[in-house]
Order: structure tokens, then C-alpha cells, then sequence
């Protein structure tokens, strides 16, 4: 049989941050800025939607970087 090590709650709990931040917070952000972009472009709201991008990518970006020598469980 394969025996299973034992999981790591700080990587479940890093998962459900990288989950939550930019699924539920990020994604209503990047919404609104996005629509208000469409509806009025050159009124700033681009700058929104930029920041809200950038901060998907550097919080996807950390939790690949800090688990990259991790193996798969």
C-alpha cells in the first residue's frame, strides 16, 4: 500500500489565501473596475483594473515561488 505523508495545514492554509483574495476580494474589484473602464474610458478606472491584475499575479506568483521545491502531494 502507499503510505501518505502527513499534510502540512500551512500549505492548506496558504491554498484557501491564494483562493480566497483573489477569487472572492479580487475578482469583485476587477469587476467593477472593469465595467466602469468599458463604460468610461480615460476617467482613471484603467489604473484600477491594472492594480487588481497585478496583485492576481504577485499573489499566485508568491505561492508558486514560496512551494516550488515542494514535490506534489
Amino acid at each position: 500500500m502507499n503510505q501518505r505523508e502527513p499534510t502540512n495545514p500551512a500549505v492548506f492554509k496558504d491554498f484557501i489565501v491564494v483562493f480566497a483574495v483573489p477569487t472572492i476580494i479580487n475578482k469583485v474589484f476587477m469587476i467593477y473596475f472593469g465595467l466602469m473602464y468599458a463604460d468610461h474610458p480615460g476617467d482613471g478606472y484603467g489604473y484600477g483594473l491594472v492594480a487588481t491584475i497585478l496583485v492576481l499575479c504577485f499573489t499566485m506568483g508568491r505561492l508558486i515561488w514560496k512551494y516550488r521545491h515542494n514535490p506534489d502531494p
